[in-house]
């Protein structure tokens, strides 16, 4: 039975129930709201917990959109036009323009301009500082992980522009993942669109002799590329109007298809002997699935029904969970291995890392996960053992990004 139901007459108790679950008050409202159309007592709950103020987010333009773009494209392709080595360039700033570019978006939205946006704007600028003083080394180990991890914190400058100051809530951490889940998906579709677009494109203008292959790959593809994820966002933001669920809707598909072959590969890997100890490119593979469940847990979680009924998907996420972590424990004890057998690397230092990072969080969902099925209570702390876990890879990236580099002294 729907206790909203039941005690519709009793306003004293609707609030108290709503102040010690608002999760499953909320999915309950939704259901009463479906039986009784007619209370006037539910349409006044159903306004209040859907009411968003609109002072301080706006839309922004379709023409803000194309020069954010247009300057984005361009600026890929200064090396062409300046002295500047396009060796050292791409590989420091083509992540850095990308985000910026959608920094710049969110913090068009959000009046006024207050001590976050601020804090965001110092925070690139010192970040585009530290890129042009970090020595261009290409045979140094450190530099080459400090790249690859850098734009990892640029990730969370973007985090900040588009919570502001509700960065510290987990309704807007979790809001930040959806975020990321739904522009990759966007940006995927638009990418296989212009594919088709291209291929059309390259077939008529050949059929009446024009060879426009190398100026359209040169120009229309690189402008698509780094606008892919721009445009994905406008999508996301204005037009679904941040209500889109594909990537919770992907991850509840794929997460039982992923258990099979998640098991199933374990199987096969035992059955022909392989081992992590000894196979290096089977110990970057276990490396990619943790991040690959990981990703679809979180998306998972961040993107269900607020209630207390628990659902087979719970029980198979568990499951796939569960068994990740056992794959994180041969992963950190092959890389324990390597350690002893051919010494300390900084890639190794970074990969014991990063498993020792996941191995934590998905401890941490593990547990919570267990408690939501035994205690059937709401997802309020699985979502903020989530939220709460964001910085922690935050001070990791920054820690590889600036300190390890100088612990090894740039080699």
């Amino acid at each position: 039975m729907n206790f909203l139901l039941e005690n519709i007459d009793n306003p004293e108790l609707l609030e108290q129930l709503y102040q010690e679950s608002p999760s499953a008050f909320e999915a309950h409202l939704k259901t009463a709201l479906e039986n009784n159309t007619e209370s006037e007592t539910l349409k006044v709950w159903g306004a209040r917990l859907s009411y968003r103020p609109p002072i301080s987010q706006r839309k922004i333009s379709l023409s803000l959109l194309v020069v954010l773009c247009l300057v984005t494209g361009i600026a890929t392709k200064i090396p062409e036009f300046s002295f500047i080595d396009g060796d050292w360039y791409y590989p420091r700033f083509i992540p850095l323009l990308v985000i910026c570019a959608l920094i710049i978006y969110f913090i068009k939205t959000i009046r006024p301009f207050g001590d976050i946006q601020k804090a965001i704007s110092i925070g690139v600028v010192t970040y585009i500082a530290y890129l042009i003083v970090l020595p261009a080394r290409t045979d140094s180990a450190s530099i080459t992980m400090a790249l690859i991890h850098i734009p990892m914190f640029s990730l969370s400058l973007l985090a900040m522009s588009f919570m502001s100051n509700n960065w510290k809530t987990t309704d807007s951490r979790l809001g930040f993942i959806r975020y990321l889940g739904e522009m990759g998906i966007f940006a995927v579709l638009i990418l296989l669109g212009g594919i088709v677009l291209t291929g059309l494109t390259f077939g008529l203008f050949s059929a009446i002799g024009f060879s426009i292959e190398k100026w359209y790959m040169d120009y229309v593809v690189v402008l698509g590329l780094v606008s892919s994820p721009i445009v994905a966002t406008y999508i996301y933001d204005s037009v679904q109007d941040r209500r889109s669920r594909f990537a919770p809707m992907l991850s509840n598909v794929f997460s039982p298809l992923f258990l099979i072959t998640v098991v199933a590969y374990l199987g096969a890997t035992l059955y022909q002997g392989r081992s992590p100890f000894t196979d290096r490119e089977f110990l970057i593979i276990f490396n990619g699935l943790l991040l690959v469940v990981l990703a679809m847990t979180i998306f998972s979680v961040s993107g269900k029904v607020k209630t207390r009924e628990i659902t087979a998907l719970d029980y198979i996420n568990i499951s796939l969970v569960g068994i990740t972590l056992l794959l994180n424990m041969v992963a950190l004890s092959a890389i324990v291995f390597r350690w002893v057998e051919y010494g300390v690397t900084v890639n190794r230092i970074v990969v014991t890392g990063a498993n020792i990072l996941i191995f934590g969080n998905l401890i941490l969902l593990l547990k919570q996960y267990i408690h939501h099925v035994k205690s059937e209570c709401g997802y309020e702390k699985l979502e903020e053992t989530i939220a709460k876990y964001l910085p922690v890879y935050t001070a990791w990236s920054l820690f590889v990004a600036i300190l390890l580099p100088v612990i090894f002294r740039f080699k």
